[in-house]
């Protein structure tokens, strides 16, 4: 749900248009990852919950970002989102933590890599994009697990997941259609 509070937040805080086809973009994305994922129907249980406030959390983020691309520098906002994160995580990581082993360490400096990276990425394109046209392209996170899933790990790539992809990529190009041009005022 994480691109609909975003689309709804940079729409009421950012002033970004709500285009029909922005619109399709996220409902065929959300229809792509349900079809993909099939949660299981019935009762709501508390790891959804957490989930859903974790989408909201998120969501609320990318405005943010989103808003501070137009006066700091990506690095800027990198460095402090960093800095934010590392103190929240402090007390819990104290409570729990213990040594990975040393075998592990370089897996742990290519994962410290990929999500800084991939947060200077999402900053950069906040910068030059609408958040309602950079956030459905997150989702093409789901089916590009899955692929990666299946090759690396040889996971059962199905039907489902086939026709999943393809809706979020069919609502990816229909998000990337610019909007018509407004009409020419005549001269007066």
């Amino acid at each position: 749900t994480m691109p609909i509070w975003t689309a709804i937040l940079a729409a009421m805080f950012l002033g970004e248009r709500m285009t029909v086809w922005k619109i399709a973009a996220i409902v065929l994305g959300i229809v792509g990852v349900v079809i993909i994922v099939r949660p299981a129907t019935g009762e709501v249980n508390p790891g959804q919950l957490i989930a859903l406030a974790a989408a909201v959390g998120f969501g609320i983020s990318v405005t943010m970002v989103k808003s501070l691309t137009r006066t700091e520098h990506t690095l800027a906002i990198l460095f402090w989102m960093l800095v934010v994160q590392s103190a929240a995580g402090f007390l819990p990581a104290l409570y729990a933590w213990t040594w990975p082993p040393n075998h592990i360490w370089g897996w742990v400096v290519v994962i410290a890599f990929c999500g800084t990276f991939s947060h200077y990425c999402m900053a950069r394109a906040m910068l030059h994009a609408d958040a309602t046209v950079v956030i459905p392209m997150d989702f093409l996170r789901v089916p590009l697990t899955a692929a990666a899933g299946w090759l690396i790990y040889s996971e059962r790539l199905d039907v489902f997941t086939v026709l999943g992809a393809g809706l979020i990529l069919l609502g990816n190009l229909l998000n990337l259609r610019s909007a018509p041009p407004a009409p020419a005022r005549a001269p007066s």
